[in-house]
């Protein structure tokens, strides 16, 4: 469908929904970047439980989101959006008081959990919000919110961590969290009441129940895209450090986040008018082509490429898939299509540092990035067999 000139996408509520996932985004990438410091000074645990304290987030946030699809609309969008923010803002408020290490990991799995209902909502929410015609536009400027969160969230830690303490850490992520609280509680959010037929098997759980199977084949190409960057994130500062180009990494982050920002503001546009093939194939191509360059890069402008080719390929493909992602399914299954996408992610996030971790040792840095691009390029084509080929049939047929 091609938008027209008077679906209007920035609505007031839609303004309050971004918000709200700004907030939240910046809480979860704060606290990932300062949690394994503060564990490890506070509680003087090692690097290993300082990495647990920070992924405990992660792990309740994907336990969160496999459920929530199934039960939102039993709950209620509003009723469940207010809940968890109002747990994430509590949360937020108890870290300076807790005084024991499994106090801490405990308290990150709860907070991840209430990050992952809270924001698989609020993509839920947006996608009743966007015109129909404007669906690829409006969740890639939802997802601004994150490629913000990553420029303001590690900044604000380290800043905060060394020129104030750990209260102000604290203080700030919590103004972040109840700022997420305020924009939703005056929001008209759009219910659905759930068929006679569901409320029957509300408490019969399947497969099917969990996961998405219409979503999955897309889900499963964003989760190989986010393998590929969980390398980047983790180990190029160290890979840096040991080409005595420790400097290079804060350049690296910010083209790559400015790269996302500039592709994220008009590649939903596209998608919409020209289809996902016109988008995400491309896409991909530069984030292989970024990963590429930086196992062959030994010098600066190298990495400033690299960095470019990959943010705009990593900033394209998850909002493009997400969009895909809620076209394959129907209007009921659309949490569970949602929360689908976002356990994906947070699969690759969590699995891929672990999982080729071992290849630097092996091979080395260089290889480490290979194997990264070969997850990237075998993302494309489970795209291309999965969705890409039947897309660029159906596109024909409606021309013709």
């Amino acid at each position: 469908m091609t938008p027209s000139q008077g679906q209007r996408l920035w609505t007031i509520d839609y303004v309050r929904a971004f918000t709200a996932m700004l907030g939240v985004s910046v809480v979860f990438i704060t606290l990932m970047a300062y949690m394994a410091i503060y564990a490890i000074r506070e509680f003087q645990v090692d690097e290993t439980a300082g990495g647990i304290a920070a992924s405990a987030f992660v792990a309740g946030g994907a336990l969160s989101r496999v459920l929530i699809g199934k039960y939102l609309d039993f709950v209620g969008r509003k009723r469940t959006l207010a809940v968890t923010l109002a747990v994430f803002v509590i949360c937020s408020l108890i870290y300076p008081i807790i005084d024991h290490y499994g106090l801490l990991v405990l308290l990150r799995f709860i907070h991840g959990a209430a990050f992952g209902i809270s924001s698989t909502v609020i993509s839920s929410v947006a996608v009743t919000l966007i015109p129909a015609g404007r669906l690829s536009e409006g969740l890639g400027y939802i997802s601004l919110a994150g490629t913000v969160a990553n420029a303001i969230g590690p900044f604000a830690a380290i800043q905060l961590h060394q020129h104030a303490s750990s209260l102000w850490v604290f203080g700030f992520t919590t103004v972040c969290a109840v700022v997420s609280f305020l924009a939703v509680l005056p929001m008209q959010i759009p219910e659905r009441q759930p068929s006679p037929e569901e409320y029957q098997r509300r408490w019969r759980v399947r497969a099917s129940d969990l996961i998405g199977f219409k979503a999955a084949p897309v889900a499963t190409v964003g989760l190989l895209t986010t393998l590929s960057f969980s390398v980047v994130m983790t180990y190029l500062p160290s890979y840096l450090v040991g080409m005595n180009m420790a400097s290079t990494a804060s350049v690296f982050f910010f083209i790559w986040a400015m790269g996302m920002l500039l592709v994220r503001l008009f590649a939903g546009r596209i998608q919409d008018r020209h289809g996902e093939n016109v988008v995400i194939p491309g896409a991909l191509v530069a984030l292989i082509a970024g990963l590429v360059i930086i196992s062959l890069a030994d010098s600066l402008w190298q990495f400033i490429i690299a960095a470019f080719l990959g943010g705009l390929g990593h900033g394209t493909v998850l909002p493009g898939l997400q969009a895909v992602a809620v076209k394959r399914t129907t209007p009921e299954r659309v949490p569970i299509a949602v929360s689908t996408h976002y356990i994906a992610l947070d699969s690759g996030l969590a699995i891929g540092p672990p999982m080729l971790g071992f290849i630097i040792g092996l091979a080395g840095y260089p290889y480490l990035y290979v194997a990264g691009a070969s997850l990237a390029l075998l993302g494309l084509v489970i795209y291309w067999l999965a969705h890409g080929r039947y897309a660029k049939v159906a596109a024909a047929s409606v021309q013709k």
